[in-house]
């Protein structure tokens, strides 16, 4: 049966955790009495757009929740593996948690899937263009300022990890993979313009 404790739950990739993350984390603390953070994409890592591992990511929501004095007994962080079946996705995602009252999201395709079936929040976001993993990530493998976007126990970790340079070699390891499709794709095109002509010939 379930208790009085109302609990609001958020969801994300976290690739990092940054302030804005942790500005919604308040947000939530604030109308609720506990929050489920999910860690999604649990399984992807080693890759530009995914460069932590799922173990990495909630170490740093865990190490930026401690360093500013969050009650963690009443916050969950739980791993999830990605489905593709978007029309189970829900109570996928349901059998996996804690049970909550609200949903905190601004993603389309997650509020089409669960609005029917839970309270769901449109959280405010801050600065949200700065406040982005992409954007965090990128200035990562360009060598630009990215510590002030993420709370200092994230970033000690990221640097721990050698994270920024990971990030650098996933960047290029892409730019290498994206090039040989393109080189690929021009092969193909270029064995196959002989037999065109061959063919409008006869």
């Amino acid at each position: 049966m379930k208790d009085n404790i109302i609990r609001g739950l958020m969801i994300g990739r976290f690739q990092p955790f940054h302030k804005g993350h942790f500005m919604l984390v308040k947000q939530i603390l604030e109308d609720c009495d506990e929050i489920i953070i999910v860690v999604g994409s649990a399984q992807l890592n080693y890759k530009f757009t995914d460069p932590f591992t799922a173990g990495e990511r909630i170490l740093m929501i865990q190490r930026a929740l401690l360093e500013s004095d969050f009650d963690l007994s009443k916050v969950f962080i739980i791993p999830l593996i990605d489905d593709d079946n978007n029309a189970r996705w829900f109570s996928y995602l349901l059998s996996m948690v804690p049970s909550f009252d609200i949903l905190y999201s601004g993603n389309e395709l997650v509020s089409a899937l669960a609005s029917s079936k839970v309270k769901l929040t449109i959280p405010h976001f801050v600065k949200k263009k700065q406040y982005n993993g992409s954007n965090i990530r990128n200035r990562m493998s360009s060598a630009k300022n990215w510590k002030d976007l993420v709370p200092k126990g994230v970033s000690t970790i990221i640097e721990k990890i050698n994270g920024v340079n990971r990030v650098k070699t996933m960047a290029s390891y892409d730019k290498i993979e994206s090039s040989k499709s393109i080189q690929m794709l021009g092969y193909r095109d270029v064995k196959q313009e002989p037999l065109k002509r061959v063919t409008s010939a006869n």
